[in-house]
């Protein structure tokens, strides 16, 4: 799957490349030579991790990350993404002007009508013009349409070298900026959290969370004493973890459990719960390897079940569910997604304590929205990396153009899901799309 994908890429990547040297050897003749020179380099440079994985699946991309210098490798991805949104610019520039065609091509027919007898007012005036001075005629219509001609065509050619020299530097642009992003300290995202007034113990208590990290894709242990730092810098009370601290392989779980012992909640508490690379890496283990690292490291891995975390003379709820995946050969079988809701809120009581749920997959706020808890955290979309905005629960996101709970706050009839962006990334490019700590801090109703 992973071979064709990269072929895929590779083919769309050569389409777009042609398209730009053909559109900038037009434009610019006269330095064809240096065009030539640029295109040939930064196509071999956007295509490289597409032609590593379209050879040697998956692990020629692994290879890459792993054995080329880092500026190398972002400057790769960097340029990888910059080709596409070329591509997309080019889409929409296309849209655009089929959409200004098709306006043109509506105009109601008395328009046209007026426009016909203007243009017609117009030339019988030049006639009348011409037919009464002669030599008039002789002179403007040589010398002076002419040179307006001429300075139009020109206005019209600069606009177009220009357009033609403006869309590929953007991309670039913002491609190279949201690599530089990617690699910027997490914001912190405040969330409040209505608990009931005689709580008075839980009134201020802050919880920390920290989410899709991908220990080993692009996350060396600079990066990751970063976002150690960050979390401990907010001095929550309790943190979590809502899965894929690694990304793909069992060797990441020493740096993920260097992290996890290195997080200073105040009261002591660290959960987690299992996301879909969680899985990913076990296949080179066991799942019971992965999750008893993960607990010798400090943390408490909930699948499927609640804890009851005692806060003073109150009290709240801390669950968590397993990701919602079939599991595949030499995986645990897991419970269906309804069935693992019911588990883990079936182990909270109801007794007006708040009830928060950690679930990496945000999907499942679809069928958790019915059930009794107050707050689900969870993480998995990465906010798409590229964000174009939110219209109501729609994030718009040409990463993942389909389906809601993208980033973000969401609620539903008094259930609320809170999306964390991420810290880590498949690709080391961010725009408008920063990492993130989600900061929830519990305060009086």
């Amino acid at each position: 799957m992973y071979q064709l994908g990269g072929l895929a890429v590779t083919l769309v990547n050569g389409l777009l490349g042609l398209i730009l040297w053909r559109r900038l050897r037009a434009a610019s003749p006269r330095y064809g030579a240096l065009i030539s020179g640029l295109c040939a380099a930064g196509l071999l440079l956007a295509t490289l991790p597409a032609l590593l994985m379209a050879a040697a699946s998956f692990s020629g991309l692994r290879a890459l990350q792993r054995h080329a210098p880092e500026p190398l490798v972002l400057m790769a991805m960097g340029a990888q993404v910059g080709l596409l949104l070329y591509g997309l610019l080019l889409w929409l520039a296309a849209l655009a002007s089929a959409a200004v065609r098709a306006l043109r091509r509506l105009r109601p027919p008395r328009d046209a009508r007026a426009a016909i007898d203007a243009r017609t007012a117009t030339n019988t005036q030049a006639t009348a013009g011409a037919q009464a001075d002669p030599t008039a005629q002789d002179i403007r219509t040589p010398g002076g349409s002419e040179t307006r001609q001429e300075a139009v065509d020109e206005r019209r050619r600069r606009l177009v070298v220009g357009a033609t020299w403006a869309l590929p530097a953007a991309a670039v642009a913002v491609s190279m900026g949201g690599v530089l992003a990617s690699r910027q300290r997490p914001v912190v995202v405040r969330l409040a959290l209505p608990v009931r007034r005689e709580l008075t113990s839980l009134h201020g208590i802050t919880i920390a969370q920290l989410s899709d990290v991908h220990v080993g894709s692009f996350m060396d242990a600079e990066r990751l004493d970063e976002l150690r730092d960050a979390m401990n810098a907010l001095r929550a009370d309790i943190h979590v973890v809502t899965g894929d601290l690694l990304d793909h392989h069992v060797s990441q779980l020493e740096l993920s459990t260097r992290l996890l012992r290195g997080l200073r909640p105040a009261r002591g508490q660290l959960f987690f719960c299992m996301g879909n690379h969680e899985y990913i890496a076990a296949r080179s283990a066991a799942v019971g390897t992965i999750v008893e690292g993960l607990e010798e490291a400090g943390a408490q891995v909930l699948v499927d079940e609640a804890r009851e975390v005692r806060l003073g003379g109150d009290h709240l709820w801390m669950g968590a569910i397993d990701y919602p995946s079939r599991a595949r050969p030499g995986e645990p079988a897991r419970r269906p997604t309804r069935d693992g809701l019911e588990r883990a809120l079936g182990q909270m009581r109801d007794d007006g304590a708040p009830r928060v749920l950690l679930s990496h997959h945000p999907g499942t706020f679809r069928t958790a929205r019915e059930l009794p808890f107050d707050l689900m955290l969870s993480g998995h979309t990465h906010g798409g990396q590229i964000s174009l905005g939110r219209i109501g629960d729609y994030a718009l996101t040409p990463m993942l153009p389909a389906g809601l709970y993208h980033n973000g706050h969401y609620e539903h009839r008094g259930r609320r899901l809170h999306v964390n962006a991420g810290a880590g990334g498949w690709l080391p490019v961010r725009i408008n799309c920063p990492p993130e700590i989600t900061l929830v801090e519990l305060v009086p109703a």
